[in-house]
């Protein structure tokens, strides 16, 4: 009661499987790195966002901490530089310093972002009591979208409300 092993012929893949299975992943990659392109971009307009509300609601804390009026003085960057600055400043410095002075600075990359719309003297200004002081007592909006193939459904708006409050109105739908 011998039994013989036979050595089947086909020990691993032949060349043609592999091949199949190297197109695969290739057209597999071809879908999905656009797809994961367009979520870090997203993302990054996001992060934008948030960081441009945390920068106005800081402003705001500290004009009520401080009962003294505190300006957030957007600069948008030149056609050759390469960052957008948002300087806190004290717009009503007390007396030993007449000149308003900044208090601290966020820098937005430009490659990430291109503002679309920004308030009347790119400043958003807060009183002691943390309300907008705006002439007309109305909402005012900063409105960013993204730089690289970005189109205006993916806009992302950040309103300041007559009251203080500030809201960030992101797209539903992203494109």
């Amino acid at each position: 009661m011998l039994r013989l092993r036979t050595v089947s012929a086909s020990a691993g893949f032949t060349f043609v499987e592999l091949l199949i299975v190297v197109s695969l992943i290739a057209l597999m990659s071809l879908i999905a790195v656009p797809w994961f392109v367009k979520i870090a971009q997203r993302n990054q307009l996001k992060s934008a966002g948030r960081e441009i509300q945390t920068t106005l609601l800081a402003a705001r804390m500290r004009a009520v901490r401080q009962n003294v009026n505190t300006s957030v003085l957007v600069t948008t960057a030149a056609p050759t530089g390469d960052r957008h600055v948002l300087d806190t400043i004290v717009a009503d410095p007390p007396a030993p310093t007449p000149t308003p002075v900044p208090i601290s600075k966020f820098d937005i990359p430009n490659k990430n972002v291109a503002f679309v719309a920004l308030p009347a003297g790119q400043k958003i200004t807060f009183a002691g009591d943390g309300r907008m002081v705006t002439p007309g007592g109305s909402a005012t909006s900063i409105t960013f979208r993204g730089v690289s193939g970005a189109t205006a459904l993916n806009q992302i708006t950040i309103t300041t409300h007559a009251n203080g409050r500030v809201e960030v109105i992101t797209p539903v739908a992203w494109q």
